[in-house]
């Protein structure tokens, strides 16, 4: 990779790691779908579960008193068979089919997000175990549902802060397991060194600055730029970069 390139994907996650901290996912969406502009799916996957691993350890230390353990600790039960299927399968996905897929699901979460607004319903705490082993199967494919999980954790009982936090532990135990599982089938993160030290400490301190402003910052302000940036992103991936290759 370029030094320019570098350059360019650590500010990105300096600034999504700071989105993330505020509004509790949509960050590692918007850095998939830019890591794909300039990386192919079978290395910016891997590499953002890194990246992300690294900044939502970071997030959950710092709301560890924040935490919903009774749901954790369901949807952590399955995670690991499903990240097993899902690895299993993304080896054999042409890249054109990943970037589609991963394009869809950053509509989808787009969605999600505005249902947010019309959930009454909770999710009752049994169903965390079968949405565990969903997501570690598409964390693995298109590794961006955080937004969609999103939707599935807002419940009375739970504060913005408590909701923040758990989404952090999900990433964590998610990409935790997804590097571990792209390590077993020979990816070298090593290749990929001089990113990974700049990427890190750039999402850590992002999310340290997004976690001082938890719960003063209106989403009003930056949201619907945000939301048009991520469907311009989502339909080039569908459209240009994977259906064309199709197509041909």
């Amino acid at each position: 990779m370029s030094t320019a390139d570098i350059i360019f994907l650590t500010v990105v996650h300096f600034c999504t790691s700071s989105l993330t901290a505020v509004i509790g996912a949509g960050g590692g969406t918007a850095l998939i779908a830019i890591m794909l502009q300039i990386m192919p799916p079978a290395a910016a996957i891997p590499i953002h579960g890194a990246v992300i691993l690294a900044s939502n350890s970071w997030r959950t230390w710092l709301l560890r008193d924040k935490l919903a353990w009774p749901i954790i600790i369901r949807f952590s039960a399955l995670m690991p068979f499903g990240v097993a299927l899902g690895l299993f399968l993304f080896q054999g996905l042409p890249t054109a089919v990943i970037q589609i897929l991963i394009g869809l699901f950053v509509l989808a979460s787009l969605v999600t997000r505005q249902l947010k607004q019309m959930n009454d319903k909770e999710l009752p705490l049994w169903a965390f175990v079968p949405v565990g082993f969903v997501t570690g199967f598409l964390n693995m494919i298109v590794g961006v549902i955080a937004p969609i999980l999103g939707v599935l954790v807002i419940r009375k009982d739970l504060s913005k802060e408590q909701m923040v936090g758990t989404l952090g532990f999900f990433s964590v135990i998610g990409n935790l397991l997804k590097v571990a599982g792209f390590t077993l089938v020979g990816f070298s993160f090593a290749e990929y060194g001089l990113l990974l030290l700049c990427m890190i400490p750039a999402g850590m301190i992002g999310t340290s600055i997004g976690h001082a402003v938890l719960g003063r910052m209106d989403e009003k302000y930056f949201l619907p730029a945000f939301q048009v940036m991520l469907t311009a992103l989502a339909l080039k991936l569908i459209v240009y970069d994977g259906l064309r290759q199709l197509i041909g």
